[in-house]
């Protein structure tokens, strides 16, 4: 499993129906980060 500084995420629009949280989390899970920042649009809460 790689290490890497920082992880940047942006546009996931959880919540809506194109939203793909399993790929996410498999991709989340494949690094080992210092820090993810979440950067905007993360979360849909009208979808």
């Amino acid at each position: 499993m790689p290490t890497v500084r920082s992880i940047f995420l942006s546009d996931i629009h959880l919540g809506t129906r194109a939203c793909q949280a399993d790929r996410l989390l498999e991709f989340l899970r494949s690094y080992v980060a210092e820090n993810v920042f979440l950067i905007g649009d993360i979360v849909d809460f009208w979808a």
